[in-house]
């Protein structure tokens, strides 16, 4: 019975995990970020637009903000790593299950 209640603990952590994460990707994030940026980006096409009007000087560096962010850290790795595990496991099953397939077909 110990193997039964802790086969059950690790599913039922797998799909905690599994809906928060859709969660948290079904959120709105990403659609927050992308509608600040393009806040920015609607501030910076008034102030050009000004600079244009006022007779400035006019240079692209100061209207493009290249923004390079990486989101990596230990949690994301973890996950990335069990994911990629989780895929060769499950492709060396599936392999084994048709090589057997294949032998039950063939005998």
């Amino acid at each position: 019975m110990k193997k039964h209640k802790l086969l059950s603990f690790i599913l039922i952590v797998i799909l905690i995990i599994y809906i928060s994460s859709y969660y948290v990707s079904n959120s709105g994030y990403y659609e927050y970020h992308m509608q600040e940026r393009t806040i920015l980006t609607n501030e910076m096409i008034k102030e050009f637009e000004d600079d244009v009007k006022n007779n400035r000087s006019i240079d692209v560096k100061d209207y493009l903000s290249y923004e390079d962010e990486t989101y990596n850290n230990v949690l994301t790795d973890i996950v990335y790593n069990l994911s990629m595990k989780g895929v060769n496991l499950s492709r060396k099953c599936i392999k084994a299950i048709f090589k057997k397939l294949n032998r039950l077909i063939q005998d």
